[in-house]
């Protein structure tokens, strides 16, 4: 099997993603009479190994690449205590820019916290934190984002969260997947309007050569925000650059 699973790692190294049909072609090329149920359990063993990494309903990729965990921020913990003392029961998310150096080619000297809330105590958590925070800003248009959040260094944003967004949980509170950012950066222009075009092209590139996207996943909340179509786009400018 360890051998096999070297062939396999060869045979699809050039491939970004590749199916359990594929997989099964392969084994099936060296033993013709193999059954489905063999196959799949060496791809349940292969994944469990960390030699393939599934990113889809039957979709995988070899598995070198990372799962994304964004860079936290010292003020983050403080913010979440803050929220979750006023408001226990809501859902929310917060992430700092920093974590854009992770897939963003140019240093992001923007320093922002970004905070995203169920959209009926959107204003509440506002008011909330403006007691503890001087410059925190709701739902912020460009021209606030140029003027006033970029020229501050200790900036909180605070907007609605799209229901059904995909969160995971790090430390004791939630933050994006790298699916949701993709999908965001995209959609909220008037946050992250110096991402657009080919800057997101290759945030986008970026991403998916360096961590692991589950491709449903991303599909499903580009759905969500009706952003499907132009998702499908960016992938397939990103993978000819």
């Amino acid at each position: 099997m360890g051998i096999k699973a070297e062939d396999l790692m060869k045979h699809f190294k050039e491939h970004e993603s590749f199916t359990t049909s594929d997989i099964h072609d392969f084994f099936a090329d060296q033993e013709p009479d193999i059954k489905r149920a063999t196959v799949n359990w060496r791809i349940y063993d292969l994944a469990q190994k960390g030699v393939l990494k599934r990113i889809g309903r039957g979709i995988y990729t070899i598995g070198n690449k990372k799962n994304f965990i964004p860079v936290q921020h010292t003020g983050q913990q403080e913010i979440s205590s803050l929220i979750k003392k006023e408001y226990p029961l809501i859902n929310f998310c917060l992430w700092h820019s920093s974590l854009l150096n992770q897939f963003y080619h140019h240093i992001v000297a923007h320093d922002f916290m970004v905070i995203e809330t169920e959209r009926d105590v959107v204003d509440a958590v506002y008011y909330n934190l403006k007691d503890s925070y001087n410059n925190i800003f709701r739902e912020p248009s460009r021209q606030v984002m140029e003027d006033f959040v970029f020229e501050n260094s200790d900036s909180v944003i605070v907007k609605h969260l799209i229901s059904e967004a995909p969160l995971q949980t790090v430390d004791t509170f939630q933050v994006p997947t790298i699916e949701k950012l993709l999908v965001d950066f995209l959609s909220d222009t008037n946050i992250f309007f110096f991402l657009q075009g080919m800057e997101l092209v290759n945030v986008f590139k970026n991403v998916m050569e360096s961590y692991t996207v589950n491709m449903d996943r991303l599909k499903r909340y580009a759905r969500r925000r009706n952003r499907e179509y132009e998702v499908k786009e960016i992938i397939g400018q990103a993978k000819e650059l």
